[in-house]
């Protein structure tokens, strides 16, 4: 039965190395995308209900499903390492990545609103040629963290200005790894360390949220995503920290639209993801030198620093039935030079996306949404991040990506 559950639920996060800020997009359904990823105080589909459940308030009754689709190229650079010559390798066993999407939001009364909304979340690598494997890994290696599930959300109006929104976040992850035999050596429990399959394990997380309408355009939001935690990784009890611990970090942010004409949005917010709280994507891998091997209570991990994200956002419509969008969207870098060795396993350098995006209103209520978003070329270059024993040297890694996406909504009268 768990089998069956987890396929279903990860036919929506097909992601793997889909990742684009972490694990996570750069934003919440192909509106929001096509704006940057802004979400907290500006809400147009049920999509947004991920980054803000307040705004759930906003929207009436509607409908939304589309598709975004992910292009990822990324890889990974290794120098003057006495195992091998320098080299590049690409992470290339799958570069296209579907990621659908959905929401239903339905008004039960005048002050109360629920809904549900689908996230997805992944990361990862998958190397034809495999960078460890000059130390003795399979040829082929890489690593695959995909998490979907369903938000529940309900929105309440205190007051005709200002809603509160709470969702519970129920979802199942995936994760596997091959061909990193070189470092089970370094593992308590090496058995469970490499090359062991699919294990998953369901958990969930808590939302709560804020939205208010502050008169003259104004218009403010905020919300605080709890840490999700999730079963142990059994399987692979011998690489991530306290025997099998993957948690997904606490994210929080908030943000200002503002309504220069009636046809005029720009929409700022700022995004800050918890990582240093997680072990598995916190602890750096220099907890090895402290004496706690890889597996262990509060053992080492990707090594990765908090991130900030800043977003912005503007909604244009020129025309009764044609609305455009563009954005733009910076974040901090969280992967650090001195643990890009473990993070060729997942590329996570991504720091900025510019995006645009249209939405063509059609008869009966109902929306045709289209965006795309470029993210350049970024790269981490390693400091002292090949061990001695390994050769020395350094490990770079970087990523490039760029997606897009439509989306087709039904709204059932106006909000």
């Amino acid at each position: 039965m768990k089998r069956r559950i987890a396929a279903l639920v990860c036919l929506s996060a097909s992601t793997g190395a889909s990742a684009t800020y972490g694990p996570f997009e750069h934003g919440y359904g192909i509106k929001s995308m096509g704006a940057g990823g802004v979400g907290f105080a500006h809400a147009e589909d049920g999509s947004t209900l991920n980054a803000n459940p307040a705004t759930a308030a906003l929207l009436g009754h509607r409908l939304d499903a589309g598709l975004n689709w992910v292009t990822v190229l990324p890889g990974g650079r290794l120098l003057g390492n006495a195992a091998g010559p320098d080299d590049t390798f690409k992470s290339d066993g799958q570069r296209h990545f579907p990621i659908p999407q959905g929401a239903y939001v339905r008004p039960l009364t005048g002050r109360v609103t629920v809904g549900a909304t689908m996230f997805a979340a992944g990361l990862g690598s998958d190397y034809k040629r495999n960078p460890y494997a000059r130390f003795g890994g399979d040829p082929r290696g890489g690593l695959g963290l995909n998490q979907a599930g369903v938000s529940c959300v309900i929105a309440f109006r205190p007051h005709p200005d200002h809603a509160l929104g709470f969702s519970l976040n129920l979802g199942y992850r995936e994760l596997e790894i091959e061909g990193i035999q070189p470092f089970a050596s370094l593992s308590e429990n090496p058995g469970k360390f490499t090359n062991q399959g699919r294990d998953g394990g369901f958990g969930g997380s808590v939302t709560v949220g804020w939205v208010g309408d502050l008169g003259g355009g104004l218009s403010v939001g905020a919300a605080y995503r709890s840490r999700t935690w999730i079963e142990r990784l059994d399987d692979y009890a011998g690489v991530l920290p306290n025997q099998g611990q993957l948690d997904l970090p606490a994210i929080w942010g908030g943000g200002l639209a503002y309504r220069f004409t009636p046809d005029v949005t720009v929409s700022v917010d700022v995004q800050h993801v918890e990582y240093e709280q997680v072990a598995a994507f916190g602890n750096p891998l220099s907890r090895l030198d402290e004496g706690k091997p890889l597996g262990s209570d509060d053992g080492p991990g990707f090594g990765w620093d908090d991130q900030t994200i800043y977003k912005i956002g503007v909604v244009w419509k020129p025309r009764e039935r044609l609305t455009l969008r563009a954005g733009y969207s910076e974040s901090t870098v969280i992967v650090q030079p001195s643990d890009t060795l473990f993070s060729l396993l997942a590329q996570v350098t991504g720091k900025r996306h510019v995006t645009v995006g249209f939405t063509q209103e059609l008869r009966g209520g109902w929306e045709f949404s289209g965006y795309y978003a470029h993210m350049g070329r970024n790269e981490v270059a390693g400091e002292n991040s090949i061990p001695a024993a390994l050769g020395g040297g350094e490990a770079n890694v970087f990523i490039r990506s760029y997606s897009g996406g439509f989306s087709l909504g039904r709204r059932f009268g106006g909000p």
